[in-house]
């Protein structure tokens, strides 16, 4: 989400003695001549080099959340063909930048959901293929398959077996490694400020269904990842937890976590211009919207909260900030170091909750 976001994980895994995986989107860092991303303007190469010269070895692993076609904004109406092409492509940048893990997600198409047989095709395709291209390169990739839109409730254990055996054996068919994580639906959904997902109205039922599924995974040499993991109470993560998930992912929770003690930097520093202007900058980006639930009663100041994280990087975000930055100067105070400490209480809520 940031740079603060990053230093705070590097910070997090030495303090603890555990890595931690750093999951960019397409949308968040990609390389300039394939649309760019949000996240600080970095490139694919700039994150690498910068998590490589900042952090020891191993204790931030360099992760691709959600890579596959129609998964950067730029290529919404590329045809089938262009659409592989490009994150084939986006997909070899990451390996030669040194990536440590893949998740390919073949769920998107042009006209919105993929039918599961085209993306099990997909995925497959293009999971051999980065494989080749790493072998050519004398790396080693680990892989993450998903190729689902994220729904409120687990998934059916039997269908979910069917699938990921059909995945498996076309995998297993071509010679291919088996995948290191896979993700499925563990009653976990982002939507505004909460976690709407079926756990936390019925964590029994669901620890039920997501222990089916780490089963299905581990007998097959796998293990089960959960996605869209935010906002959870520390107890419901155990549930995961206690359930065999092996890793989850987090993200916009963090991105709100900085825009909210931003939020109130300015205010304790009475920097009420700054503040209208970062809000009003937030909440014209609109990035909110795919955030929300129908007919919401969310203010727009929620909405601005929501979508601060996606503005970080403009050139509008670092004027607002050098005000601020100057301001807590005079107080004696760092204002990156006091914004990577209200990352830091997020992300170390999940690692306390995920190790008990």
């Amino acid at each position: 989400m940031s740079k603060n976001t990053v230093e705070a994980c590097g910070s997090i895994a030495r303090h603890h003695g555990i890595p931690l995986m750093l999951i960019a989107s397409r949308r968040q860092i990609e390389k300039d001549d394939l649309g760019g991303g949000y996240v600080e303007n970095w490139t694919t190469q700039a994150l690498s080099e910068h998590v490589v010269k900042k952090f020891p070895p191993n204790s931030l692993l360099i992760c691709r959340d959600h890579g596959g076609p129609w998964q950067h904004p730029s290529e919404r109406d590329y045809s089938d063909e262009r659409a592989m092409k490009s994150c084939l492509e986006s997909f070899k940048e990451d390996i030669r930048a040194g990536f440590d893990l893949l998740h390919i997600d073949t769920s998107l198409e042009r006209a919105g959901v993929a039918p599961i047989d085209k993306a099990v095709t997909r995925l497959v395709e293009l999971y051999a293929e980065c494989h080749d291209f790493a072998r050519s390169l004398g790396r080693l990739v680990r892989f993450e398959v998903g190729f689902e839109d994220q729904g409120i409730d687990p998934d059916c254990p039997s269908d979910f077996k069917d699938r990921l055996q059909d995945i498996l054996k076309r995998l297993i068919d071509l010679r291919l490694p088996l995948p290191t994580f896979v993700v499925a639906q563990t009653g976990t959904k982002v939507v505004e400020l909460e976690n709407v997902g079926a756990i936390m109205a019925a964590p029994r039922e669901v620890r039920h269904s997501v222990e089916q599924l780490a089963n299905i995974c581990r007998e097959r040499g796998s293990a089960l990842k959960a996605h869209n993991a935010d906002y959870l109470p520390a107890g419901h993560i155990s549930v995961l937890k206690r359930s065999g998930v092996s890793a989850i992912n987090i993200a916009p929770e963090c991105g709100v976590a900085e825009t909210r003690a931003f939020v109130c930097i300015l205010k304790e520093l009475n920097l009420g211009v700054q503040l209208e202007k970062f809000l009003e900058l937030a909440f014209e980006s609109l990035a909110w919207e795919k955030w929300m639930k129908p007919n919401s009663e969310a203010s727009d100041i929620d909405r601005a909260i929501i979508a601060g994280h996606y503005v970080f990087g403009t050139e509008r975000y670092q004027a607002i900030k050098n005000v601020a930055d100057s301001a807590c100067y005079k107080q004696g105070k760092s204002l990156d170091e006091l914004l990577q400490s209200a990352v830091e209480r997020s992300i170390e809520r999940y690692v306390l909750a995920f190790a008990a």
